[in-house]
This record gives C-alpha cells, structure tokens and sequence, in this order.
C-alpha cells in the first residue's frame, strides 16, 4: 500500500503539470503541393519573456506506410540539435526561431516530396510537457501536360501524343469536340520516377479530319482534378497537307536538277582535262623549237626578250646591218 502511494501522487502531479501546460494546434491537417513549401504550427503557453535554456521542442514524423518514426527537427534547452535527424530531412526541415517568443513552434520543409506525407507529432517541454499529432498529406496535379505531333504521310494519319506526371495514378481519356469518347486507336502507359510519381503517356492515331478537334483529359479520381489540352485539328491538317505537297515538289525538282547538271559537270571537266593536255603538249614542244631556231639562225646576233617562260614569251633576233629587231612569238 505505501509502495504504491508515492506512483499515485506522481502521476497526480503530472496530470496537474499537464492541465496547466497544454500543447494546441490552430489546424490538424495540412495539404501540400508536391515540389513546393510547407509550414506546420503548433502552440505553447508561455508566461512573460520567454527562456529558451528551459524549451525543448521535437518534431517527428511517421510515415502513413512506415511503423517507425523520422526525427525531423530537435531543439533542445534553446540549441539546435541535429545529430539524430533522418536523411531525409536534412537541408529541408528547419524551425522557425522568431516565432518562439510568440509561443509559437512553426516547422517549415522546403521541396516537399510524397514522403512527406504522414502524421507528424509536435512535442514541446517548457515547465511542463505536452504533444499533439499533425497530419500531412502530399498532392501531385497532373498540371503540366506536354504534348507532340507527328505524321504518317504514307498513311496520311496524325498522331497526337500527350504526357505529363503526378501521383496517384490518373486516368486518360479522349474527346472529339462533340465530346464524345474516343478510344479507338488510344495506347496509354505509365511508369514509375525515382520521386514515386506516376510518368503517364497517351497517344491517339487517326486520320485528320478538318471538321473535329480532339482533347486529351488527365483525370485525377482520388485528388478529384482534371487537366486537359485541345488540339486544333485545322491546323494540323493544313500542315500535313503541306508538307506532303512539299515533298512531292522537292523530290521531282531535285530529280530535274541532277539531270541537267550532271551532263554539264562531265562537259566542262572533259573540256579542262582538254586544255591541260594542250598545255603539256605545247611545254614538250618548245624545246624542240628553241633547238632548230637556233640552228636557222645561227651566225646572227640575237637577242631575247622573255615575258614569262620562253615557250609562252618573245625570242627577238638583230637582223645584220639593221638597228631594229624582228621578233617571233610562240
């Protein structure tokens, strides 16, 4: 009987401390954007100017799918303590300091990922101890969809492609603008990212019809959210058009232009082939010619006037009894 005594005071005692220190929180459940900021508050009693030798603040978090708990951000007796915290949270999890002073113990994570998403419990210790849970939950919108289009000209068909990520995984449908459903020639699939977000890709194949216009919808069942694209099929048929006139004109005007200019390529490399070999034959023989002038001429007094080579210049003779020259060209 006196064993037990001393436990029943002590638990009294803790049950009164507890009465008059009581952790709130302003919101239990937060929703946040994958990829971006997230600020979480719980709030304490504080009794004039504020000693942070004597606070301790935890933040935990347990993740909706994981039985253990990650040490998201410790304070303790008024100094950051980060030895303990998870991989998970280091560089993105931090305590907003100026809010103490206030009573106020903000948690903000930076660049949030899905697992994030859990309960989190905020304990804090100032002359006395309280907790409360918080519950996070991680949203990835299908906001972004990137499309491209292609053609079979052989075919003469379309097809339009769109992709875009998010999580959970949603659904792709086609419309015409009659809205109505088209899933006939549709292929869609998925993949899984590092990040765990759904990489979901649908294309749609047919043959273009200037008279329709077709949309892709992502939808979000669980997120109750959808994200469409419409394609303008005029254009795009326009395009298709044009680009197989195009290829129509190119493909015989190249076809013409090798005709004709080969002959003339092989013309005027015959004809080049021409002059070199007149040239080398001309080199060859002026030699000789220079010998059997020589032999003519002999006995007169000649003088020679090159311009260039001798075979392409003047070789100039002074006639006997005469102050002038004759000169032969060749």
């Amino acid at each position: 009987m006196f064993r037990i005594l001393p436990i029943l005071i002590l638990e009294v005692q803790l049950y009164l401390i507890r009465a008059f220190f009581t952790v709130e929180v302003p919101q239990q459940r937060y929703i946040a954007e994958y990829g971006s900021n997230v600020t979480m508050e719980c709030r304490f009693p504080v009794d004039g100017q504020l000693n942070l030798k004597d606070l301790s603040v935890s933040w935990e978090q347990k993740e909706l799918t994981e039985q253990k708990s990650k040490e998201v951000y410790t304070l303790h007796k008024g100094e950051e303590d980060l030895k303990f915290q998870h991989i998970d949270y280091r560089g993105r999890a931090t305590l907003l300091r100026d809010k103490l002073n206030l009573g106020y113990s903000v948690l903000q994570i930076t660049s949030i990922k899905l697992m994030d998403a859990g309960s989190y419990i905020c304990l804090i210790d100032y002359r006395g101890a309280d907790y409360k849970y918080i519950t996070l939950e991680v949203k990835a919108s299908y906001r972004r969809i990137n499309v491209q289009i292609m053609s079979e000209l052989e075919e003469e068909e379309l097809i339009l492609t769109c992709q875009s990520e998010g999580f959970p995984l949603a659904e792709v449908f086609w419309q015409n603008e009659k809205n109505l459903k088209v899933n006939v020639s549709v292929n869609t699939t998925y993949t899984l990212t590092t990040d765990g977000l759904y990489n979901v890709t649908s294309s749609l194949m047919f043959k273009p019809n200037a008279s329709e216009n077709y949309s892709c919808t992502f939808w979000n069942k669980e997120l109750n959210e959808e994200t469409s694209h419409i394609f303008t099929l005029a254009r795009m048929g326009a395009s298709v058009v044009g680009k197989k006139s195009l290829i129509l004109f190119i493909i015989p005007t190249c076809v013409i232009v090798v005709i004709l200019v080969f002959p003339l390529i092989i013309f005027l490399k015959r004809k080049s082939l021409s002059k070199l070999h007149a040239k080398k034959d001309k080199k060859r023989k002026c030699p000789q010619l220079q010998k059997e002038d020589n032999r003519l001429e002999s006995g007169y007094k000649t003088s020679v006037m090159s311009h260039g080579s001798l075979c392409r210049g003047y070789m100039c003779y002074l006639m006997p009894g005469q102050s002038y020259f004759v000169c032969r060209n060749y």
